[in-house]
């Protein structure tokens, strides 16, 4: 579980994909002398179990579908990821809880300065549409955002400078992607509801097919 608060942008030591999947190394600064083999990292939102410690290089296994759901597949050597290490109970929730579940890619359609922040507008599968709401948190990459405004397949969030300086959505530019994370109440309540709405359909083929309504 996290809290989509970004503590750095490590960099990518090394990745490679093979027939099952990737194994990911990346270099981060921070002190890591309790993180422990088994602990669970978010890299730019991906949920992801540490394999091997060594020097401040943490390193992992890249399951298929996570490459499949998430723009982990497009990592480059040297390259920049978003990490945050799991929360401790007790610790402040800056943000909102966090899965570390990536549900699907966004694209970066606009990036402009509204003030003293920035306004990102991305698109968005129709099927996550929603999921999503005025004011509701998402996960950007990892990043916990607070929803502006949503408008078709399209919603926007409003960064401030701070995020931009210690992550990596500052160097997000239009046509890019980003990691994708619905808000797991808004999940549950999708769920709840879609059930609910499977047992009413039962409910009414139950009563017409013995004759109780036309």
């Amino acid at each position: 579980m996290f809290s989509g608060i970004v503590e750095e942008a490590a960099s990518v030591a090394d990745f490679k994909v093979h027939g099952g999947g990737a194994d990911l190394i990346v270099q981060s600064g921070l002190d890591h002398a309790q993180t422990r083999l088994g602990d669970s990292i978010a890299i730019d939102g991906v949920c992801l179990t540490v394999v091997k410690i060594g020097q401040n290089l943490l390193s992992f296994n890249v399951a298929l579908e996570t490459l499949r759901k998430s723009n982990l597949a497009a990592l480059k050597i040297g390259g920049k990821v978003n990490l945050e290490r799991s929360l401790k109970v007790g610790d402040r929730i800056s943000g909102h809880f966090v899965f570390g579940h990536v549900d699907t890619k966004v694209k970066l359609l606009s990036k402009k300065t509204e003030g003293n922040s920035t306004r990102l507008l991305f698109e968005i599968n129709p099927e996550f549409v929603g999921y999503i709401a005025p004011k509701g948190s998402v996960a950007i990459s990892g990043v916990s955002l607070t929803v502006g405004e949503v408008q078709g397949c399209s919603f926007s969030v409003y960064m401030v400078p701070h995020t931009s300086a210690i992550t990596t959505i500052g160097s997000l530019e239009p046509g890019m992607e980003a990691n994708f994370e619905v808000d797991m109440l808004a999940r549950y309540v999708r769920a709840a509801l879609g059930s609910q709405a499977g047992v009413n359909n039962l409910s009414i083929s139950f009563l017409k097919e013995h004759g109780y309504v036309g």
